[in-house]
């Protein structure tokens, strides 16, 4: 398992220590990668529907101002906003209990590098220790093209809410023995609650910074800030 592994993954030279072979940390990261990024192009027909539904959305928004770009833009949000994340922090996500030792989060963190450029359609040209993989990256494109492609297909609604449910809201107000229609409510696992729990707890002076500093910081005041704040000391530190 990743978290538990003692392989380096640390491929600049600078950083790299005395008992370890460049070569070999190169291969480590070069494997690891490769199973992360097949493992996420694989899993393209369990993606989340909440986040089919944005990647859809977002891909349209974008081809209508700029029909060249919907791709890219999918593509770098995903991974930038949604996947690398829980990569690199994947105890602050529920993945993991504890959090990784220190050369494993730097595996991560290089592979989110990876992953991120293979995103962007990008090879690495500032940082010199990276291009060993620029090979590797130009083989992904295409696969992650195809993968972006099929996150960002349309979505029929239909297949998510019944037919029957597909009612004129203005029959349904006449009818007072109509049916409430119901609509797909996302499952918040335990893991998700842990995930935010932790999220908020360890990032509250972030929060609140973020928050004080903001054009509506006049309008809106303290209060939703303190409110959390009040919420997190009384359920305590996850």
């Amino acid at each position: 398992m990743i978290i538990a592994d003692l392989r380096s993954y640390e491929v600049d030279p600078s950083r790299i220590e005395q008992n370890e072979q460049l070569d070999e940390n190169r291969k480590n990261l070069r494997l690891l990668a490769h199973d992360v990024f097949q493992a996420i192009i694989d899993s393209s027909s369990q993606f989340p529907i909440q986040l089919r539904i944005l990647c859809s959305c977002l891909y349209q928004v974008v081809q209508q101002r700029f029909p060249q770009h919907p791709l890219q833009a999918v593509s770098t949000v995903i991974f930038l906003r949604f996947l690398n994340p829980a990569l690199v922090l994947p105890h602050e996500f529920g993945i993991v209990d504890a959090e990784p030792l220190p050369r494993i989060k730097r595996g991560l963190t290089l592979v989110s590098k990876i992953l991120q450029n293979i995103a962007n359609n990008l090879i690495f040209t500032k940082e010199f220790h990276m291009r060993c993989f620029n090979d590797y990256l130009r083989s992904t494109f295409d696969a992650a093209t195809n993968f972006v492609l099929s996150i960002s297909e349309p979505i029929n609604l239909t297949s998510i809410i019944p037919s029957d449910e597909h009612q004129p809201i203005e029959n349904n107000l006449l009818d007072s023995t109509a049916p409430s229609p119901t609509y797909p409510m996302s499952y918040i696992s335990d893991a998700n609650v842990l995930a935010l729990h932790r999220l908020l707890w360890y990032h509250q002076e972030k929060i609140g910074d973020y928050l004080s500093s903001g054009r509506d910081h006049k309008a809106i005041g303290r209060r939703p800030f303190d409110k959390m704040a009040t919420l997190l000391a009384y359920l305590g530190p996850p």
